[in-house]
């Protein structure tokens, strides 16, 4: 693509010689604010339903990630090519019922993709299936993230009433928010509570795939 090969060449520039001294002077560290603060703009802008912004916002993050990608690069650590290889790998290894001719439920699909990431993962040497969740993700998207591959691994591992009502949105919403004004009222850390809360079933989690294995 013309436009894609044009930033590459415009990042070859800052980089190279008579280039751009900040750029030139970052690396994978310096530029992590930089990485979480254009996604939560992306967030915002797809929140606001604002097309235009949305549309500048993810091309601030794709050029950072390029930005890390030519960091690496020049560091002889990878490339972008590499990069894209490990894209494509990954998204046709993660879609057998596409590529591979097969016709599977939403359901199952969910399920052959928890399944190939645990592959994954085994590959990668990584012990538990909650190892590839970042340790640094706020909270409430990490305890959803944990508790719903722990749920759907191990079901036994929560006691969720089975015929309990199903809640909408809103009230979910609703009772977020309720919690979080009781925990001010009371002086009490939401993130560090909800981290701490955590740490049990983590703990019980990753026993319980020692002793399956």
């Amino acid at each position: 693509m013309k436009e894609f090969d044009e930033i590459l060449e415009l990042l070859k520039r800052l980089h190279g010689p008579g280039g751009c001294p900040w750029d030139q002077s970052q690396n994978f560290w310096t530029l992590q604010p930089y990485l979480l603060e254009e996604a939560h703009e992306v967030i915002d802008a797809v929140d606001e339903k604002d097309d235009l912004r949305t549309l500048s916002e993810l091309g601030d993050l794709l050029y950072t990630i390029l930005f890390f990608a030519k960091i690496a690069e020049k560091e002889r650590r990878f490339g972008i090519q590499a990069i894209l290889q490990s894209i494509k790998e990954k998204v046709v290894r993660r879609h057998p019922h596409v590529f591979g001719g097969k016709e599977i439920s939403i359901e199952e699909v969910i399920k052959r993709w928890e399944e190939l990431k645990m592959e994954e993962k085994e590959h990668e040497k990584r012990e538990s299936l909650l190892d590839g969740i970042p340790k640094q993700m706020h909270s409430l998207l990490r305890a959803q993230k944990m508790l719903g591959k722990m749920r759907r691994a191990h079901p036994a591992l929560f006691s969720l009433e089975k015929d309990a009502k199903a809640l909408t949105e809103q009230e979910i919403g609703k009772g977020l928010i309720e919690m979080i004004l009781k925990a001010d009222a009371e002086g009490v850390d939401v993130e560090g509570a909800l981290r701490r809360a955590l740490a049990p079933f983590e703990e019980a989690f990753r026993l319980w795939e020692k002793e399956k294995h």
